[in-house]
């Protein structure tokens, strides 16, 4: 009796995790589905300069992102009281707002210099004053994020997604009508403006109280999880400029136009990651963090979405592959055609980065932040090192690209199976005992 009790359990743990799972992929998909089916529209009207403009934009928030609140959001699911978590909430806001009025006033004392080193021509600077209320947008709703992982409201989270990008391409499409250029960069400000005031919305309804600020436990928890900062931010950090920077080096090392190439390659590769990986990781993140807290196996509850991940990204190498340029030529116009013939070495790296991606909060749950910071380390020192090949032509700067990332990405692959199983060896070792 108890053996099949035991099975009824771990069988409802797994219908919930797919649950969970499933809401929000469905969710994502939905939201994702809006930007991707603007494209054709849309890269019919804005350049691929200008694209490629919009892409710099979009990486310098990306790298921002990650040091604007030192990561304490990333800890706004730990604690067991309701109170505490509500204070690591507005301690991840106040650093976001502080951090981003120096940036402001970075950009207004620095601007045009910023803009050189970045080839930004005189028709993209005015993006520049964009930087800091995007980062601030971006990582506000980061926390409200986290809030919401913490309370399971998976459907929320989904919801939320999908006003911003509606409202994102609702703009930018209407923008495209009315002969505005700067169309990308609104429609990008006020998609986050309404996610976050959906998000604000659902966390209250969901727990979040003003009334729980204190400045008190704000202090004390600036203790409590320095852990975060300490051993996630410059890793982090590191590891968004990985991702980032080579958008930016292109942009200065060849042409916004190459740039913008390149950002519809990233796009289309990067469908599996914004429709999945990234939900599949938040659903993870709190149930492997809840087992690992309570000594329990989690294996059998990630093996079948191993395999639904590596199908997934076996199909895109293929598809991509075989008939990758004839799609960017169809579906976006002769003038992207260019973007399917990168696309066909990209798709190796973005095959490799969707299977790490999926899997990537099991190192938060299982708090190897340490092992995570060193192979982050690694991994920005290998990019950087694409600075030695600026003079290449562009084709072979990309394959070079390409055999970093895909070998930087084996390993940390490498890597997470062994701490899998290492835990999983161990666990049963003591149930033996």
């Amino acid at each position: 009796m108890k053996k099949n009790n035991k099975i009824f359990h771990s069988l409802t743990i797994s219908a919930e995790l797919f649950k969970n799972t499933s809401i929000l992929i469905s969710g994502t998909v939905l939201a994702q589905l809006i930007p991707i089916l603007l494209q054709p529209l849309l890269r019919r009207y804005y350049t691929p300069e200008t694209f490629g403009a919009y892409t710099v934009y979009l990486s310098i928030i990306g790298i921002l992102i990650v040091v604007t609140s030192l990561k304490y959001e990333l800890a706004i699911i730990l604690p067991k009281k309701e109170k505490e978590a509500a204070n690591v909430f507005f301690l991840a806001l106040i650093l976001n707002f502080l951090f981003n009025i120096l940036i402001t006033i970075l950009i207004l004392l620095f601007k045009k210099d910023i803009a050189s080193f970045l080839n930004f021509s005189e028709e993209f600077i005015y993006y520049l004053y964009f930087v800091p209320l995007g980062t601030f947008l971006f990582n506000f709703y980061q926390s409200i994020n986290y809030w919401l992982i913490r309370k399971k409201k998976f459907f929320a989270l989904s919801q939320n997604k999908f006003i911003r990008r509606g409202v994102e391409g609702s703009v930018q499409v209407g923008f495209k009508y009315v002969q505005v250029l700067q169309g990308l960069i609104i429609g990008d400000i006020l998609g986050h403006a309404a996610n976050i005031s959906s998000g604000i919305y659902q966390s209250i309804k969901n727990g979040l109280k003003l009334e729980y600020f204190s400045l008190v436990k704000i202090r004390y928890i600036l203790t409590k999880y320095i852990e975060y900062p300490k051993f996630n931010v410059i890793p982090s950090f590191l590891s968004a400029c990985s991702y980032l920077l080579p958008a930016i080096f292109i942009n200065k090392f060849y042409t916004s136009e190459y740039t913008g190439y390149f950002d519809l390659s990233k796009l289309v590769l990067s469908i599996p990651l914004a429709l999945v990986a990234a939900s599949i990781s938040n659903v993870l993140l709190e149930r492997i963090s809840v087992k690992f807290r309570n000594n329990k196996s989690f294996i059998k509850d990630i093996f079948p979405i191993a395999i639904l991940i590596l199908f997934i990204a076996l199909v895109e190498i293929f598809v991509v592959r075989i008939y990758g340029k004839e799609i960017f030529k169809w579906v976006f116009g002769v003038n992207w055609e260019f973007s399917g013939e990168i696309s066909r070495i990209l798709v190796w790296s973005y095959a490799f980065n969707f299977l790490v991606a999926s899997f990537s909060s099991l190192f938060i749950s299982m708090k190897k932040i340490k092992v995570l910071s060193m192979w982050q380390l690694l991994y920005f020192l290998s990019i950087i090192s694409l600075i030695l090949f600026k003079n290449y032509p562009f084709i072979d700067f990309i394959k070079i690209y390409v055999i970093i990332e895909v070998a930087c990405y084996t390993l940390i692959l490498a890597l997470m199976i062994f701490i899998i199983l290492k835990y999983e060896s161990n666990l049963f070792g003591r149930i033996d005992e």
